[in-house]
């Protein structure tokens, strides 16, 4: 006999207000989003392991694709609101190593 009908067990979880991807990216890549923020990035993220395993030739696994996709692909909230302009960040790219501009 099960003690809680599914519908009491389906209204609670509901009504807790988790969101899994936002607990998955905590724990796998350590970074704090709202539910909104890791509803959107969850997709993006596994379309970055994907495409990253594709390039390696292996399967790098969610914690790497995370961290790497934090890390490296998504700007970092510090940099998004940055007003550098393209043609700044170009020449500092090209440039050799060790001129100063």
């Amino acid at each position: 006999m099960i003690p809680f009908r599914l519908d009491y067990v389906i209204e609670r979880t509901l009504a807790d207000g988790r969101c899994e991807e936002r607990n998955l990216l905590r724990e796998l890549a350590g970074v704090r989003l709202t539910a909104a923020e890791a509803r959107a990035e969850w997709p993006r993220v596994l379309e970055h392991k994907w495409f990253v395993s594709e390039r390696m030739g292996r399967d790098i696994g969610l914690r790497v694709a995370a961290i790497d996709y934090f890390e490296n692909v998504r700007l970092p909230r510090h940099t998004r609101t940055s007003h550098t302009s393209t043609a700044t960040l170009l020449r500092r790219v090209t440039q050799p190593h060790g001129v100063i501009a």
